[in-house]
């Protein structure tokens, strides 16, 4: 874990300034996940709520700075503008002038119509690279959907693909899948863009990031036994997708484990640390053995040997497995919640968060906030500060565009900025 006092991480981003007019989670994240690499982030809020994440409404006694704005906002500036009125478009105007990266997630055309559209932006702005991130894309007959994550889960064949029976209800990924993939494709498109630019290219850049097509980044592997095989593919459940009768989800006599055993050599460990290893042979346990040690023993288990699994694994606690199958060299984790991950195995590891003030506590006060996902060479990457309140940096942002304090003090008398 790094705290963000401790020394500034290496920050290739560093000169790279984004207008973030996006909002909830998907663009957000991918313009917190380039903050952490340097760029410097203007979060362009329309006042007087802001982003919706804030609950300015619900929890008031927050100041609009939730663990939800912290984890995806941190380090960024804010500027309240309405972007409904003239004057707020003309400021916007302005700052775009000075940006690298403009990115939005309104639904297609929406920006156009007041006025931002690809070409016009471009045109206030040539070196700027304009991303939109929206539920179906900027083109076809699905763009003028709107589309959140549990909707999308649906349209996609994600919620589809939960659980094991084919008659069953629905079942959603229980947190917002989509959405943070599509921030993390996100970031990945404008890193290659700034790259691009980096790399002398003069034309327009447009990104056109979509829900839908994260959504299918994470279920390569279902969708092409669609695409190249022809076939749908079942509902697994619990069971691994290598489909081995050692990899699946167990009940233990307290808990519940998830096991690895694909391989042979994996599955005859596991056996022998079960002290059975006559049910890694065929054939009344499985209905082939595999002639390599790294052959997968996909769907070759037989109904008496997941019967005997199963009766196997309650005789200890998942905890106790866990430990067992590791040392036997078998992937194997008791299942746990994320609260007991985080206070658990992942202390364990080299940790991918930073600290950073809580500026709703006392000084010393400081929040964990998730990095990137990776470690470099140099530092983790950090924010430099928490994420700010509502219009935060208003003024100081209006200041570095030019507008001088009667023109800002009228701006606020307006309404226009807060």
């Amino acid at each position: 874990m790094h705290n963000a006092s401790a020394g500034t991480p290496v920050q290739p981003l560093a000169g790279v300034r984004i207008l973030d007019c996006s909002h909830i989670l998907a663009g957000p994240y991918a313009t917190f996940i380039l903050g952490l690499m340097g760029a410097e982030v203007i979060k362009v809020e329309r006042p007087p709520a802001g982003d919706g994440l804030r609950d300015s409404a619900t929890r008031p006694e927050l100041g609009g700075i939730t663990s939800n704005i912290q984890a995806v906002n941190a380090g960024k500036r804010s500027i309240a503008l309405d972007l409904g009125t003239d004057a707020g478009r003309a400021v916007l105007e302005r700052l775009i002038s000075t940006a690298d990266v403009f990115v939005e997630n309104f639904r297609p055309g929406k920006m156009a119509g007041l006025g931002f559209s690809h070409d016009r932006v471009h045109a206030l702005q040539p070196r700027c690279i304009y991303a939109s991130v929206s539920a179906w894309g900027q083109t076809g007959p699905m763009a003028a959907r709107g589309g959140y994550d549990h909707v999308m889960q649906a349209a996609t064949g994600m919620m589809w693909a939960q659980g094991d029976d084919p008659e069953a209800p629905p079942v959603k990924v229980g947190f917002p899948a989509i959405d943070m993939a599509t921030g993390l494709v996100g970031a990945i498109a404008l890193l290659g863009a700034v790259l691009r630019r980096r790399g002398g290219e003069e034309g327009p850049i447009a990104i056109d990031i979509s829900m839908a097509d994260a959504s299918l980044c994470l279920m390569a592997g279902i969708a092409h036994t669609w695409l190249i095989d022809g076939r749908a593919p079942p509902r697994v459940g619990n069971v691994g997708f290598t489909a081995s009768p050692g990899a699946g989800v167990f009940r233990c006599s307290s808990g519940w484990l998830s096991v690895a055993a694909s391989t042979r050599a994996q599955f005859d460990a596991l056996c022998g640390a079960l002290g059975r290893p006559e049910w890694s042979t065929a054939p009344d346990w499985l209905t082939r053995r595999p002639e390599t040690p790294d052959g997968i023993l996909r769907g070759l288990g037989t109904a008496r040997l997941k019967a005997a699994l199963d009766e196997a694994f309650l005789t200890r606690e998942a905890s106790e497995w866990e430990e067992l199958l590791n040392a036997a060299d078998v992937p194997a984790s008791a299942v746990r919640s994320i609260a007991e991950f985080l206070d658990g195995p992942y202390r364990q590891t080299a940790g991918s968060s930073f600290k950073i003030a809580n500026p709703n506590g006392t000084p010393d006060a400081l929040h964990e906030v998730l990095s990137a996902g990776f470690r470099w060479t140099g530092g983790l990457p950090a924010a430099n500060g928490p994420a700010p309140r509502l219009g935060q940096h208003t003024d100081a942002v209006l200041a570095e565009a030019g507008y001088g304090p009667a023109a800002i003090a009228d701006l606020h008398r307006q309404g226009v900025v807060s």
